[in-house]
């Protein structure tokens, strides 16, 4: 239940800063700072969770997946795709990089099309 709670809370703080963050910059250069603010934070706190072996699981689920998570879910796919590097798994990574960007470009388009159709 503490996991839960930490992800919750987390969460919020972090949609908070990103709509602090989008409603100061205009258009889609806010979208684009949280963005790169968040890969660059999540790698300072992934790398700093693997250096020191006593991080709290509840800790890392609050900043990780709640703050960071509601931030910007961008973090995570880069860190994923990184993560599949390091590992060596070059085909997987540019398969999950490329298919990530083109099938989700795809499915939003179809979104906006089904709700055209529909209205």
């Amino acid at each position: 239940m503490t996991n839960i709670i930490a992800v919750f809370l987390g969460g919020g703080v972090g949609s908070l800063l990103r709509w602090i963050a989008c409603s100061r910059l205009p258009a889609h250069w806010g979208t684009l700072t949280v963005n790169i603010l968040g890969a660059f934070l999540i790698g300072i706190l992934y790398q700093y969770i693997y250096l020191h072996s006593g991080f709290k699981q509840e800790l890392k689920l609050l900043l990780m997946t709640g703050v960071l998570g509601g931030f910007t879910t961008f973090s995570t796919y880069l860190l994923d795709f990184v993560t599949l590097v390091y590992k060596g798994q070059f085909g997987e990574a540019g398969f999950y990089l490329i298919t990530s960007i083109i099938i989700g470009v795809m499915f939003l388009i179809a979104g906006i099309k089904i709700v055209n159709w529909v209205s």
